[in-house]
Parts: C-alpha cells; sequence; structure tokens
C-alpha cells in the first residue's frame, strides 16, 4: 500500500545546518499557487525529491524575492515517510563568473558594432558623392553662363546634366535615409543587448538567496515539497462594468481584478486565488491611550472658500456622490444599432467562497503574471441586478441630472470600492465609483452617471441692493434680495422620480439676517440628513412634463460689515 505523509510546519528558521547532512539539489521547482491579496501576496512554490533514508537537506535555487523568513511555511506529501525538521533560508556567494553568456552577448554586441561601423562608412562615401554633386552643380552655374556667350549648348547636353543631378541628388539622399534607419535600428538593438550583458555581469560575485527544507526519512521513496511565503510589492483592485438597460428597470454589474506585482520572479500558470483579507493590516485591535486631555489654545477663525463649500454641500446632498461622477462633460457615443446583437460570449468568472471575515475567488483558468508591473485583468463576479431608478440633481452646481439606485450585493459577493465604467442601455456614458466595501447582502447606492433625459437648469432673476437713504444719509443695514428660478423637465418615454437639492445660505452671526425666504413649491425637507439649509424636493415627472420652483430670500446685515459667501 502506498505511504503518503503530511507535515505542515508553522513556522522554523534554521540558523545552521548540521554538516553530517546530506544535501540534495531540488531541481525544477516551480511556483504553482498564489494567493493575493490587495497588498500582498502568499506563493506556494513546489518540488519533487527522491530520498533516501536518512537525515538530508533539500536545497532549491534561484529564489529571487525578498521576504519574511517568519512567513515561510512548509508541507509535504509522497510515498516517502519523511519527517520535516524545519526550514529555513540560506545564502551563498556566487564566485564563479556566468563566462559563456558573457562572452556570447559580447560577440553579439560586436557583429551590431561592424555593422554600424560599416553604416557609417557607407555614409561618409555618400556624403563624398554629395560634395561632388554640390561641385559640378556650383561648376555648371558659373562655367554655363560664360560658354553661352561663345557657343549655347544643346539641349540634350543641358536635359543630360539636369538628369545626372537629379538622379545623383535623389540617390543621395535616398541613401542617406536608409542608413539613418538602419543605424537607429542597430542603436536599439544594442541597447538591448548591453542591458542583458549588464544584468548577467550583475549576477556574477553576488549572494544568492536559497531555500532549505530538512527532513529526516524513515522509509525511503519520493516526496513533494510545498514551500508558501508571503511576499509585498503585488497586489490587486477591481474595476467595474454597470451596464443598464433602462426600460426593462435592468443592470449588469460585473468586476475585472486587476493584478499588478513586481515581486522579483514570474509567475507562470499558476492557480491564482484573490482575496479581499488585508494580512498586512494585522490581527491586533489597536488600543486606545488611558487619557484623553484637552488643552486650552488661541482661538482662531476659520475661514471655508466659498467654492469649497459648494462642492461639499454637492457631496453632502447626493449622499455621497463622487466627484469622477459629478464631472460636467458631455459624452458623445453612438446609437444603438438597429439589428440584432450577435450572442455574447460566455465568461468564466471566478469562483467566491466564504473564508472567515473574508472572501476568496478562486480564478477559473491558470494565470502568468510577470513581475515587470504590468496589469493582468481576470474576471471576477457578474451579478444581474433588479433596479428601481430614481434621479438626483443639484442645479447650483451641475446641470446634470445623476441616474442611480438602490440594489441589494449578492449574498455570496464582497464588493469593494473602484472605479465603475457606466453603459446606459448600451451606449457608454461615463464613469461612477463605488466609496466603500460592500458586504455580501448589503444594500448599495449604485449611481450610474449623467442622463441628459432630465434637463435641470437654476437661474439668477434678479438681485437687488436696497440702499434706502435716510435724509440723505445711507440706512445702517444693507439688504440684498435675490430671486432663482429652477427648473426641471424630463424627456423620458416614462414617468420617473427626481430628488432636486438646492441650499440657501445660514447665518453664522446675530448681525446677519436671512429674511422674506418665499418658495413657490414646499420642499420635503429644509435640513436634508441634519445639514441647516439644504433642501430637498421629490418630484414625479411625467414624459416631457415641466416644472418650476420659485425661490426668493433677503440678506440683511450691517452696511460696514463684509459678508463672504454671497
Amino acid at each position: 500500500m502506498t505511504v503518503r505523509s503530511w507535515l505542515i510546519v508553522g513556522i522554523l528558521v534554521l540558523t545552521g545546518m548540521p554538516l553530517a547532512m546530506a544535501e540534495i539539489v531540488g531541481s525544477g521547482s516551480a511556483i504553482t499557487q498564489v494567493t493575493v491579496y490587495p497588498d500582498a501576496a502568499r506563493v506556494t512554490r513546489t518540488v519533487k525529491v527522491d530520498l533516501k533514508e536518512g537525515t538530508q537537506t533539500v536545497v532549491l535555487k534561484g529564489v529571487q524575492p525578498n521576504f519574511d523568513e517568519n512567513s515561510l511555511s512548509v508541507s509535504g506529501a509522497g510515498t516517502a515517510t519523511v519527517k520535516i525538521l524545519g526550514a529555513g533560508i540560506k545564502s551563498t556567494f556566487l564566485a564563479e563568473p556566468v563566462d559563456e553568456r558573457v562572452r556570447q552577448l559580447e560577440a553579439k554586441i560586436q557583429v551590431v558594432d561592424d555593422a554600424v561601423a560599416a553604416l557609417q562608412n557607407d555614409m561618409a562615401v555618400l556624403d563624398q558623392k554629395k560634395a561632388f554633386l554640390d561641385s559640378v552643380r556650383l561648376f555648371t552655374g558659373t562655367q554655363l553662363p560664360k560658354d553661352m556667350a561663345s557657343k549655347v549648348p544643346t539641349v540634350d547636353e543641358l536635359k543630360g546634366t539636369l538628369t545626372f543631378l537629379e538622379e545623383g541628388t535623389k540617390a543621395y539622399g535616398d541613401g542617406r535615409q536608409m542608413n539613418t534607419i538602419k543605424l537607429r535600428e542597430k542603436a536599439l538593438e544594442r541597447e538591448t543587448l548591453q542591458n542583458e550583458l549588464n544584468q548577467v555581469r550583475s549576477n556574477n560575485g553576488r549572494w544568492e538567496r536559497l531555500l532549505s527544507v530538512d527532513v529526516e526519512c524513515l522509509k525511503p521513496g519520493d516526496l513533494t515539497i510545498e514551500l508558501s511565503y508571503t511576499v509585498n510589492d503585488v497586489g490587486w483592485y477591481p474595476v467595474y462594468d454597470a451596464r443598464v438597460a433602462f426600460e426593462k428597470a435592468k443592470a449588469n454589474l460585473s468586476a475585472l481584478a486587476v493584478i499588478h506585482q513586481t515581486t522579483g520572479e514570474d509567475w507562470s500558470d499558476v492557480a491564482l486565488t484573490l482575496s479581499t483579507a488585508r494580512p498586512s493590516v494585522g490581527g491586533r485591535m489597536p488600543e486606545l491611550s488611558s487619557v484623553w486631555y484637552l488643552m486650552p489654545q488661541a482661538a482662531q477663525l476659520q475661514y471655508e472658500p466659498y467654492y469649497a463649500k459648494s462642492k461639499r454641500a454637492m457631496n453632502m446632498a447626493l449622499g455621497g456622490m463622487s466627484d469622477s461622477a459629478m464631472k460636467e462633460e458631455r459624452m458623445e457615443s453612438a446609437a444603438p444599432a438597429a439589428a440584432p446583437a450577435p450572442a455574447r460570449a460566455a465568461v468564466s468568472y471566478a469562483q467566491a467562497e466564504n473564508a472567515g471575515a473574508a472572501l476568496v475567488y478562486k480564478v477559473a483558468r491558470p494565470v502568468t503574471v510577470k513581475s515587470d508591473g504590468s496589469e493582468v485583468r481576470v474576471p471576477l463576479l457578474a451579478q444581474d441586478l433588479d433596479v428601481v431608478f430614481e434621479y438626483a440633481a443639484t442645479p447650483k452646481l451641475s446641470t446634470y441630472a445623476y441616474l442611480k439606485s438602490q440594489v441589494m450585493n449578492d449574498p455570496k459577493d464582497q464588493i469593494m470600492a473602484g472605479r465603475v465604467n457606466i453603459f446606459l442601455d448600451g451606449a457608454f456614458v461615463g464613469n461612477s465609483d463605488i466609496q466603500k466595501t460592500i458586504a455580501p447582502g448589503e444594500k448599495f447606492d449604485l449611481y450610474l452617471g449623467v442622463d441628459e433625459g432630465v434637463a435641470v437648469k437654476r437661474e439668477l432673476m434678479e438681485k437687488k441692493s436696497d440702499d434706502t437713504m435716510l435724509g440723505n444719509i445711507p440706512s445702517p443695514t444693507k439688504k440684498l434680495s435675490y430671486v432663482y428660478k429652477i427648473t426641471v423637465q424630463s424627456y423620458k418615454p416614462r414617468a420617473v422620480l427626481l430628488k432636486l437639492f438646492d441650499q440657501l445660505p445660514v447665518a453664522q452671526d446675530d448681525k446677519i439676517k436671512v429674511a422674506r425666504i418665499q418658495l413657490s413649491l414646499k420642499p420635503d425637507t429644509d435640513k436634508y440628513e441634519g445639514r441647516e439649509g439644504v433642501y430637498m424636493w421629490t418630484l414625479p415627472l411625467n414624459p416631457g412634463e415641466k416644472k418650476e420652483i420659485m425661490i426668493s430670500y433677503v440678506v440683511e446685515f450691517p452696511r460696514d460689515m463684509v459678508v463672504s459667501g454671497l
């Protein structure tokens, strides 16, 4: 019966290896599994060795990345009966140069240099021909007028001279252009070879990191060893596509995981798992200090620019709508084709699994990720959502209405914060984002970008300053009166709901008064989510329906006072 043995050593780092141990070089080790976290990765390297009875050390060479030795763990399985005694990292100095590869690269560079020298020689010959042509052109330009005084050249003589100059000049230009291109190509080729040569030479006389595993073999046989370690300089993040079918009240939310790494070793056709856990954060909760001190300091008057207030008010009024979703840019997109769309190719999304407080996604196919920082995208998840649309608008800050819907996250998916590309009825309309992590089964607002099918406008209709004179003396109180008109209109083919936001100034000083507030339509609230002065109206709009809201108020303050925010 085949005997299989398993042993997992959590963390064993040996500071020295006994001299009596036989050393076995584990050739052909490869990275087979990688679990990628948002800011780190757990790499598993596998190697198969044949063991004889006794105590011995298995050594894996060519390990590139730097990692914490405390993260190293090892397990094994095979026909051999084995005890794994420990694992650790060894370093050895590479004293012998890699002569053969150096010689090959130097020979290739010499071939390129010889070709460059030949091209430069050709360029010198061309320049000599050009100098000769210039001398002929100069001679004919000065001597011909003199000869014509005594003898008129024939037409054939003139044509021959002209043809000679034209053909010679063209041959010179063509030859020089061709040689310039070849020299540029050779320069790039030499640079590539030189970079490789520098890299090879840098490996000569350096320290090499080795992974070593000490084992005690009780029964000979084969053993497959798996070593796992945690590396940094790696991570992943999601990018979402939201494809909305307005008339069907449906939305498909799909995500791609964007993976990147510069760990120092490539991952070739590995079994890839993505995790939402963050092991670098640590497992221990930070504790509060014993005392929270309050100390006096000089009072300072804090000012906030008006434009900053406006931007903050818009974000608050729209329930945290992102800046990217607020961009006031018109996106041009082609109308969808009338013919039925071809069937879409099936996508193999990652399989989601619960792993304690985190979610892990097992990618459906082997993945290769180079260690050059280039991004690799794999399908992560997809959800079909039933949506109830509503619009939100803050015409004081933006002339657009924004489409949104509250949706329920799938119970098996955790949605991380990330950018969302919005497609409305097949056309790309802009970008939005998901600003925080959404737990499985949690409701969240999905903002779907600008929809110009609902128009909003805010106009200043009147602004007056009351400069009442009392016996030719200005009144000590200044009054400024404002009248605004907000217009909304729907061009959608069915009824929609619009949440309209606006604000009136709020006095922060007893000497400033906001009075005579008049609204043609009563708002749902004048303290939206507890924010004073932020008004919200819920407006149902039928197809083609237009509504107007008139707002007027007066601001009174001492004439000698300078009021910011007006």
